[in-house]
C-alpha cells in the first residue's frame, strides 16, 4: 500500500513547521465529525510531579508519521492517500504503546479472505481511524494536563516569592533579634557593673560609719584630754605673754635695722642708676671711638695708597719643568721686592766668558712667593674689604696673563678640589664682611647684602646669574650699563641680584656663575677665562642709634688672561675674543693713567669694563690689583710685560677716597 504511514502522536514536533500543526488540526477535525468513539487511555500523575521543577506548555503535535525508510513526515489526510499495497503493521516500539492502553479497539469478528483487499484495506483504515480518534482525545487531554501543569508552576513560584518573602523577614527579625540580644547584653552588662558598683558604694559607707564610730568614740576622749589642757594652757598663756613683751622689743630693734638696709638698698639703687649712666656713656664713647676708628682706618689706607698693587707668583705645575735659565729672588727682610735673573747662553763680546746675568728688579705694595697660602694672601687685603663696611667704594681685581692664577686667587680650585684651606678671595672677602657686621650689630648697625655677577665677553655684558646660559638661543634680554652723574651710581638693566643673608649662600652663585661663564683653550692655557668676571656685592648699612646711613660697593674682579697673539697663535673665535681682551685691558690702563694724572676727561666709555667700574676707581675709592704671574721660562715675556703693567700702576695716584655716608637730620 503506497504512503501509508505509521502515526505517533508522542513523535515531537518541530516548531519550526507550523504547516503540520495544522494539517493535522485537520484531520483531528475529521475523525471527531465520523462519530467513532476513542478509548480513553489510563494516565497517572503523581504528586511528586506535580511538586518538581515547572514544566513549560507544550503545543499540540501535529500528525506525524514515518516512512519506510524510518524518516519522519507529515501525514496527508485520509481522503487523499493512496492506497497500493496490503496493510502494514506498526512497528514494534508504536505498538507496544498502543497495547499499554487500558481499552483497545477489537480486531473484525472474523478474518477476511486474502483476496478481499478491499475490505481488508477498509477494515485497516477503519482500525487507524478509531486509532486517530483516541490519539486526538490523549492529546487534548495532555494540553489539559500541561495547562494544569502550568497554573501548578505558577502557582508554585507565587508560593516560592512568598517563601523568599517569608526568609527575608525571618532574617530581618533574626537580626532584630540578636541586636536586641546584644543590646540587652550591654545593658545587662551595664546594670551588673553599676550594681557593683552600687556594692562597693555600700561597702564603703559602711566602712566609714564604722570608721566614724571609732573616731567619735576617739573624740570622745580627745575632748576629755583637751580639758586638761586647756587648763595647763591658760598657764602658758601667761608665759606667752611674757615672751610677746620680750619679741615686741625685738622687733622695735629690727625695724631700726630693716630702716638701715632701706637706705643701703637706696644708695645702691642710686649706684646703679649712675652706673648705668656710664654705660651709656661708655656706648656713646664707642660709637664715636667707631667713627674714629673708620677714620684711622681710612688714613692708614690713604697712607699706603688709595691704589695698591700686589704681586703674586703661583708654583710651577706638574707639567712646566723647571729652567735653570730663569730663577725669581726674594728679600727674606724685604716681602715688597722681587728680583728676576735671567742667565743667556750667549759668550760676552771677546768670546772668552759667559756674558753677566741680566736682573730684573720689581717693587710692589706686597709680594707673595710660590708658596704663599690664600690665608695669607686675604690677610693683606682684608682691612681693604673692611673699608666697604665703612662706606667706600672698593675694587679689587686680579692682572696677569692667562694661565696665572687668577681665577684660583679669586675663587679658588674647581669644586670638587676646593677645602677650606684654599677657600678664594670672594669668599673669604664675604665671610669678613658678615662676621664683622654681627660684631657691628651690637653697636646699633644693621646691614642688608646683595650680589650681583656679570661678565664682560668681547665687550657685551652678560648675566652670570641668569636663569638661562647667557648667549643662548632663548636668551633675548640684553643688559646695558646705565651711569647717573647726579647720585654717582652705575647699574646694569635686567640684571639679576640676589640678597645674600649668609656666607654659605656664596658659594651657590658661585657655582652657578662658573657655569655659564665663557672659556676656551689656548696654546698658552687649556682651560682658559675669555672674559673678564665681576662680582659685585652692595652693603647698606644704617645706625639706628645715631641715624647714620651708608652704601658701600665690594668689587671682586678676575679679569681675562692678557697674552700676545704671536705667543697664543689664536684663531678665529679665540683670536677676536683676544683682542677684545687686550683691547679693554689697555682701556683699564688708560683710565688709571688719566686719574693718576688728573685729567679732566677719564675715558671710561672707551670700554665696558672701566664703565661698569666707573664709580669704583676714582677718588671715591679704594683699588687694589693682583698681578698674577708664571714663574715658567716659556712665560717670561708675559710675565714682564705683566710686571712692568702693574709697577706703573703702582706709581699712580687715584686721590683721596670718600665714604657714601649721610646722616638723617630730619628723623
Amino acid at each position: 500500500m503506497q504512503g501509508v504511514e505509521n502515526l505517533d502522536p508522542n513523535l515531537p514536533v518541530d516548531p519550526s513547521k507550523p504547516g503540520l500543526k495544522r494539517k493535522r488540526d485537520d484531520e483531528l477535525v475529521k475523525s471527531n465529525s465520523s462519530g467513532s468513539t476513542l478509548m480513553k487511555p489510563t494516565t497517572t500523575t503523581s504528586s511528586k510531579s506535580l511538586t518538581s521543577k515547572p514544566l513549560a506548555p507544550k503545543a499540540a503535535a501535529p500528525l506525524l508519521g514515518r516512512t519506510a525508510s524510518g524518516s519522519i513526515q507529515q501525514k496527508p489526510p485520509l481522503a487523499s492517500r493512496s492506497v497500493s499495497k496490503p496493510t502494514i503493521a506498526p512497528p514494534p516500539a508504536k505498538r507496544a504503546k498502543v497495547e499499554t492502553l487500558s481499552t483497545a479497539p477489537a480486531a473484525p469478528a472474523s478474518k477476511r479472505p486474502a483476496w478481499d483487499t478491499k475490505g481488508r484495506l477498509q477494515d485497516m483504515e477503519d482500525f487507524t481511524a478509531k486509532l486517530q480518534e483516541q490519539m486526538n482525545s490523549l492529546s487534548l487531554q495532555l494540553v489539559s494536563k500541561e495547562s494544569e501543569i502550568q497554573t501548578v508552576s505558577t502557582v508554585k513560584e507565587s508560593l516560592a516569592v512568598d517563601v523568599s518573602q517569608f526568609h527575608r523577614e525571618t532574617e530581618t527579625m533574626q537580626q532584630r533579634i540578636s541586636e536586641l540580644n546584644r543590646i540587652i547584653d550591654a545593658d545587662s552588662a551595664k546594670h551588673r557593673v553599676e550594681i557593683d558598683q552600687y556594692n562597693g558604694k555600700v561597702s564603703s559607707v559602711q566602712g566609714r560609719l564604722d570608721l566614724a564610730e571609732i573616731q567619735l568614740a576617739s573624740s570622745k576622749s580627745e575632748c576629755e584630754r583637751l580639758r586638761f589642757n586647756l587648763s595647763q594652757t591658760a598657764e602658758q598663756l601667761d608665759t606667752v605673754s611674757k615672751e610677746l613683751a620680750l619679741t615686741r622689743e625685738n622687733l622695735r630693734v629690727s625695724s631700726d635695722i630693716s630702716d638701715d638696709r632701706l637706705k643701703r638698698l637706696q644708695d645702691l639703687e642710686r649706684k646703679i642708676a649712675d652706673q648705668r649712666e656710664q654705660i651709656k656713656f661708655l656706648e656713646e664713647k664707642a660709637r664715636d671711638d667707631e667713627e674714629i676708628r673708620r677714620k684711622l682706618h681710612n688714613s692708614i689706607q690713604e697712607l699706603k695708597g688709595n691704589i695698591r698693587v700686589f704681586c703674586r707668583i703661583r708654583p710651577l705645575s706638574k707639567s712646566e719643568v723647571e729652567d735653570k735659565s730663569v730663577s725669581y729672588q726674594f728679600s727674606k727682610t724685604d716681602d715688597t721686592a722681587m728680583d728676576i735673573v735671567c742667565a743667556p747662553q750667549t759668550k760676552d763680546v771677546t768670546g772668552c766668558k759667559n756674558a753677566p746675568d741680566k736682573t730684573f728688579n720689581f717693587k710692589f705694595d706686597k709680594v707673595f712667593p710660590p708658596g704663599s697660602s690664600q690665608e695669607a694672601v686675604f690677610g693683606e687685603i682684608s682691612q681693604l674689604v673692611q673699608s666697604a663696611l665703612d662706606g667706600y667704594n672698593t675694587c679689587i681685581f686680579a692682572y696677569g696673563q692667562t694661565g696665572s692664577g687668577k681665577t684660583y686667587t679669586m675663587e679658588g680650585p674647581e669644586a670638587h678640589l676646593a677645602t677650606v684651606d684654599n677657600r678664594g678671595m670672594i669668599a673669604r672677602a664675604v665671610e669678613q664682611i658678615f662676621l664683622t657686621s654681627y660684631r657691628l650689630a651690637e653697636k646699633g648697625w644693621e646691614y642688608q647684602f646683595q650680589a650681583s655677577f656679570v661678565e664682560i665677553y668681547n665687550e657685551t655684558v652678560r648675566d652670570l646669574l641668569a636663569s638661562t646660559k647667557p648667549g643662548a638661543a632663548t636668551d633675548d634680554k640684553k643688559w646695558e650699563i646705565k651711569h647717573d652723574p647726579l647720585s654717582g651710581k652705575t647699574t646694569v638693566t635686567n640684571l639679576t641680584t640676589v640678597p645674600v643673608t649668609s656666607p654659605e649662600r656664596i658659594d651657590d652663585l658661585l657655582k652657578r656663575a662658573n657655569k655659564n661663564r665663557a672659556v676656551g683653550s689656548t696654546k698658552m692655557n687649556e682651560r682658559s677665562s675669555r672674559s673678564h668676571s665681576v662680582f659685585q656685592l652692595r652693603l647698606t648699612g644704617k645706625n639706628k642709634v645715631t641715624e647714620q646711613s651708608i652704601e658701600g660697593i665690594l668689587n671682586l674682579i678676575d679679569l681675562a688672561g692678557s697674552e700676545r697673539l704671536n705667543q697664543s697663535q689664536a684663531t678665529g673665535d679665540r683670536l677676536k675674543e683676544t683682542q677684545a681682551i687686550n683691547k679693554s685691558l689697555s682701556c683699564l690702563g688708560d683710565v688709571i693713567a688719566a686719574l693718576a694724572n688728573k685729567d679732566k676727561h677719564i675715558p671710561y666709555r672707551n670700554s665696558k669694563l672701566t664703565y661698569l667700574l666707573q664709580d669704583s676707581l676714582g677718588g671715591n675709592s679704594k683699588t687694589l690689583m693682583f698681578v698674577n704671574v708664571s714663574p715658567a721660562a716659556s712665560n717670561l715675556n708675559e710675565t714682564l710685560n705683566s710686571l712692568r703693567f702693574a709697577q706703573k700702576v703702582n706709581a699712580c695716584d687715584i686721590g683721596t677716597a670718600r665714604s657714601n655716608a649721610k646722616i638723617d637730620l630730619n628723623s
